[in-house]
């Protein structure tokens, strides 16, 4: 082990769990199961939330389910998974979604409205977030990229479907962080999630406005790196207890592990 890996033990909580990251490839980036267990071992994250990536996410929906799915059935005790369904698919993306579900058993629903190409709050995915809740999902949205999904847009999902868990990708972005703490205390079903923040403070600002047990620890592993992501966590000067919120207990309680 690196001896500069920031770890659950470093940090004095029972464990890490990685809310957010990635396994598949893009034309940029790509990441195998095998990279991403050293990378939770380094960092004594026992387990981790896995969504689709790449062309997986934007259409080759089924494929990545599928991909995740095997992925939780051969480490269950590492990873849970994300379903990822395009809301352009109308129909198909409902019978998908429930396809994924029933099969593999996975854990939430990913949705990345500048990828998949809609408006976060557009009505063309009020039919897929109706079925996400109705399964039970949590929804996490990626967020912080104009026009297609700023925190606002995912607020007004929130406040439509009140009966729905949501989770704020990155805080928000490093652009719209600022609406987090003024416009989300208004709500109560929304998470957010830490990872690509561009200043450590903006997640202490979250767990002052929002409340500890709002806060998910992500790192978006492979654009970003766990090691990197916690380094944010520990400059916090946070107590134990609210680490441990943060960092894994928030996580299982969301996704019922």
């Amino acid at each position: 082990m690196n001896s500069l890996n920031i770890t659950a033990s470093s940090l004095g909580v029972d464990k890490i769990f990685d809310v957010h990251s990635h396994i598949g490839a893009t034309p940029y980036l790509r990441q195998d199961i095998k990279n991403l267990l050293e990378e939770m071992d380094a960092s004594e994250v026992e387990k981790s939330a896995i969504c689709p990536m790449g062309a997986h996410i934007v259409c080759r929906n089924a494929e990545g389910n599928d991909f995740m799915g095997s992925i939780v059935a051969a480490h269950p005790d590492r990873f849970v998974g994300f379903a990822t369904v395009n809301p352009w698919f109308e129909d198909d993306a409902i019978r998908e979604l429930q396809r994924s579900v029933a099969k593999w058993n996975l854990s939430g629903l990913k949705l990345h409205p500048p990828m998949q190409g809609f408006q976060a709050n557009d009505k063309i995915v009020f039919p897929v977030i109706e079925e996400a809740i109705r399964l039970g999902l949590p929804i996490y949205i990626h967020s912080g990229t104009p026009v297609s999904s700023l925190p606002l847009q995912i607020l007004e999902l929130a406040r439509r479907y009140p009966e729905g868990s949501f989770i704020l990708g990155h805080l928000g972005g490093g652009d719209f962080f600022l609406d987090v703490p003024l416009a989300f205390p208004a709500v109560d079903n929304v998470y957010v999630e830490t990872s690509l923040t561009c200043h450590p403070v903006f997640v202490l600002q979250a767990i002052e406005s929002l409340g500890s047990h709002r806060v998910l620890f992500g790192s978006d592993s492979p654009n970003s790196e766990i090691n990197t992501e916690l380094e944010k966590i520990r400059g916090l000067g946070l107590d134990r207890e609210t680490l441990n919120q943060v960092l894994w207990r928030n996580a299982e309680t969301l996704l019922v592990i």
